[in-house]
């Protein structure tokens, strides 16, 4: 499994234990679509909205610690 397809499960399962603050979790949820689906890259998520990118850094920090 890739580190886009690990980033984007555990931004899932950060969805589904309201990890995600609601003003972003639409975006999150496409975003995590997107890197199942090879449409983007992490290094391409860097130019998002600041809180958008905050979330997505807590979910590579979370897999990269386990």
């Amino acid at each position: 499994m890739n580190k886009e397809t690990k980033v984007a499960n555990e931004l899932q399962k950060m969805l589904t234990q309201n990890e995600v603050p609601i003003s972003v979790q639409e975006d999150i949820n496409q975003i995590s679509d997107s890197l199942v689906n090879g449409l983007v890259s992490l290094n391409e998520l860097q130019k998002e909205d600041q809180f958008v990118v905050e979330v997505i850094q807590k979910a590579m920090t979370k897999i990269e610690g386990s």
